[in-house]
């Protein structure tokens, strides 16, 4: 077997000398999805790393045309693969603002670090990845490749998010571990939820009427807030497009889970929610802002608490997104996602990464001397251009 640290060493002195033009990497493929797709349900690759939901993401936000896939094989099989947008200067990971997690989907140890290697050797003077799963394998192979190949490396941590082991023990045993006053309150809500009219919670599986369904999410979870601040699904058509079709390709194959909680028939919550292999990934909360003194976001979060315990299929409920308050005290624990920025050029990667750091220090004074009003609104046409 070839000396893969002798690789490494050689790329790292080649790297930058030619110029990036990315004809290593392929565009999306019918006939390499199906070998991409069998290899992630083989590694247990997230559903967020599937081509089907990768699809959905490209082609809602225009990026069909852009997306190449870095891949690996050994002896004519598919051994990792990786989702990138190629441009002039750098590669960057196929993400936005609503990627849930990102992670090169790899078969095993070698397979990771064999892609590494390949991604580093590329010739692209930079390479930026976000939300990259801090614990998965192709990340760790990524860092371990920077180091063979002399590479400077920026990593920063971006989110912890938060998930809920529903592998033991049962939904009374859970709440039974809240605090004395969460019980109360939950107890209180539900009760007065309850005065009000039936109260159930209502999973679909989106394969009938999904997009009345949908529409029906969509509104409650557009509240007031998250509209001014342009992070809403309804607050730009490229989201709104992405969730349709990432919903068709999830009821297609059998993953997709609309909840609702409906008090008289009426639905006061929402949430978008895909189950594969276990894990039932929460994705988008909603609720009614006509009714949120009854607390029904609270509601419905514990109802699905309940309803992955009653599953004996579902191991854990993965919260996603950042730590906030109301996931903290329910999470098991928490699972770190970050940007790692690669300068693979040995002679000016170290002046560039100085030079990142430099621009985002004084980022960061400037916007501390905002004020409020005007981060907010800066905020809200990042979120829009983001998304």
């Amino acid at each position: 077997m070839p000396d893969r640290r002798a690789r490494g060493d050689r790329r790292g002195h080649t790297v930058g000398t030619r110029p990036f033009a990315g004809k290593e990497l392929q565009g999306l493929d019918p006939e390499l999805d199906k070998r991409w797709d069998a290899l992630a349900l083989a590694s247990g690759a997230p559903v967020f790393l599937r081509p089907g939901w990768v699809r959905a993401w490209a082609t809602a936000f225009g990026k069909t045309d852009a997306v190449r896939l870095l891949t690996v094989e050994r002896g004519g099989e598919l051994v990792a693969v990786m989702p990138l947008l190629a441009g002039a200067l750098t590669l960057r990971s196929a993400t936005n603002a609503e990627t849930a997690v990102y992670a090169p989907v790899v078969a095993d140890a070698e397979a990771a670090a064999e892609l590494a290697d390949t991604l580093l050797g590329l010739g692209a003077p930079s390479i930026d990845l976000a939300a990259l799963s801090a614990a998965d394998a192709g990340t760790d192979a990524l860092v371990k490749g920077a180091e063979r190949a002399g590479s400077a490396l920026l990593r920063r941590t971006l989110r912890s998010s938060p998930y809920i082991d529903t592998s033991v023990g049962d939904a009374a045993s859970f709440r039974a571990g809240l605090s004395k006053n969460k019980r109360h309150g939950l107890r209180r809500l539900e009760k007065r939820l309850a005065e009000v009219g039936e109260l159930v919670l209502d999973v679909q599986d989106g394969r009938e009427n999904r997009a009345a369904l949908l529409a029906e999410g969509y509104r409650l979870e557009a509240r007031e807030w998250k509209l001014a601040a342009g992070s809403a699904i309804l607050s730009n058509p490229a989201t709104t497009r992405f969730y349709d079709l990432a919903a068709e390709w999830a009821a297609s194959e059998g993953l997709l889970r609309l909840a609702f909680l409906r008090v008289g028939g009426r639905a006061v919550g929402f949430g978008y929610l895909v189950e594969q292999a276990g894990t039932l990934s929460f994705l988008k909360l909603g609720m009614d802002d006509a009714s949120a003194k009854l607390g029904p976001g609270i509601v419905i979060m514990h109802h699905l608490i309940d309803y992955a315990f009653a599953d004996p299929a579902v191991t854990e409920l993965d919260l996603l997104g950042e730590n906030d308050a109301y996931k903290k005290d329910l999470a098991s624990g928490t699972r770190e996602q970050l940007r790692m920025q690669l300068f693979p050029n040995r002679r000016t990667g170290s002046a560039q990464r100085a030079a990142v750091v430099t621009a985002g220090e004084l980022r960061t004074r400037i916007v501390e001397k905002l004020s409020d009003d005007t981060r907010d609104r800066l905020s809200a046409i990042r979120n829009r251009i983001l998304r």
